[in-house]
């Protein structure tokens, strides 16, 4: 069920153990082919595909379009909120969707950057109070939940993982906004660093923090090409 579409007495009646769907976006830079709003269009896409799916399972929240995305600040275009500020929104939107009795609700989502503020929020809410203790809250990426299928059939891709700007989000975007895209410009950077204990964008067996520009100065990851 679309959440936006209802009165706030459809609201009032509805089930409150269904689980409430928020998308996690963002607006920022996507190399020099892809456009600003990528990371907000491809997880819309995939969260209306488990609204249309699970409608009688899910309410689905419009797509939170900003996101924690300071490291991209470098490329012109982005527009982003620093992660502390972040967790606060996430608070309060959680928050708002409790005070309407609903015991569920999931993060859906499609930024790398939104990880740790996300998660910071859901975890600081069920120790602030029972109320939020009691309910069920969580927070996955749609690439985190589909990678046991995109570890078994790479689809042809030379990618192991979805990177940013690489070439599993320039083939989705290719798909859904094939119009936006500028596949004449295309073009990518080398690791920062080759090891196999660092990934620039993906939690491995080291993290290492970088700005975008430091670690792709052309904005894009991967083999979008």
């Amino acid at each position: 069920m679309i959440f936006g579409n209802q009165c706030w007495v459809d609201v009032e009646a509805m089930d409150k153990d269904k689980v409430v769907v928020l998308p996690l976006g963002s607006f920022e830079q996507h190399g020099h082919h892809s456009p600003l709003f990528t990371d907000t269009y491809l997880v819309s896409a995939v969260a209306e595909r488990v609204e249309a799916k699970l409608a009688n399972q899910v309410y689905l929240l419009p797509t939170l379009w900003l996101g924690a995305s300071d490291h991209h600040l470098d490329l012109p275009g982005t527009i982003s909120i620093p992660n502390s500020l972040y967790t606060e929104v996430i608070k309060n939107m959680v928050r708002s969707i409790a005070m309407a009795g609903f015991q569920r609700v999931f993060l859906l989502n499609g930024h790398g950057g939104n990880v740790t503020p996300g998660t910071q929020a859901i975890t600081e809410l069920v120790n602030e109070s029972d109320r939020y203790n009691e309910m069920w809250l969580a927070l996955s990426s749609y690439w985190t939940l589909a990678s046991p299928v995109m570890s078994a059939d790479q689809h042809g891709m030379a990618s192991l993982q979805l990177s940013h700007a690489g070439e599993y989000e320039t083939s989705m975007m290719l798909y859904l906004k094939g119009e936006l895209m500028r596949m004449d410009r295309v073009t990518s950077s080398p690791p920062l660093v080759d090891s196999a204990y660092y990934h620039s964008e993906h939690l491995g067996r080291v993290n290492v923090a970088k700005r975008m520009a430091t670690s792709t100065p052309t904005g894009a990851m991967g083999k979008p090409q």
